[in-house]
């Protein structure tokens, strides 16, 4: 099982030893946080001075284009460039690995509100390489793998 804890501390490019040297705690303790056991305040506050986005540690919701708040780290208007084309770029890529799984065979068989929470996945990852430059097409396959939910019928 892969926590919250453990996926933003690699989106933050740190590893476990970084973390819970600088946060002053064990390795085991640490392990054991990262396998889903609560994790202290006192420590929630000092891994958010490392960066850590609490509210998606503790819930797994990430915080809502708090960076456009600031001109300087990602204009306004480059976000909402990059929002639009993630959108749309999201709803055909959701769209192709439907057809090439032979779920639909045309456009109009591709209903997107069935389909929102694979291209709201989508769009995450699409958003974040409009932002950063960098595509990451593992990342995109895996979020477009059909869950166990999306299977059943």
């Amino acid at each position: 099982m892969t926590s919250f804890l453990s996926i933003e501390r690699k989106r933050l490019g740190l590893t476990q030893a970084e973390v819970y040297e600088k946060i002053d705690v064990g390795k085991s303790t640490y392990l054991r946080w990262e396998g889903g056991k609560p994790i202290p305040s006192d420590k929630l506050a000092e891994i958010e001075k490392l960066g850590f986005d609490l509210l998606y540690v503790v819930t797994g919701r990430r915080k809502q284009l708090e960076a456009v708040e600031d001109p300087e780290l990602i204009p306004l208007n480059d976000a909402i460039e990059a929002a639009k084309y993630a959108a749309r770029e999201a709803i055909k890529s959701v769209y192709q690995v439907k057809k090439l799984r032979n779920e639909v065979s045309k456009p109009a068989e591709f209903d997107v509100l069935k389909n929102l929470d694979l291209i709201e996945k989508a769009a995450e990852v699409l958003a974040e390489s409009e932002i950063t430059g960098q595509l990451n097409t593992d990342t995109l396959f895996t979020a477009l793998k059909p869950s166990k939910k999306q299977g059943e019928r």
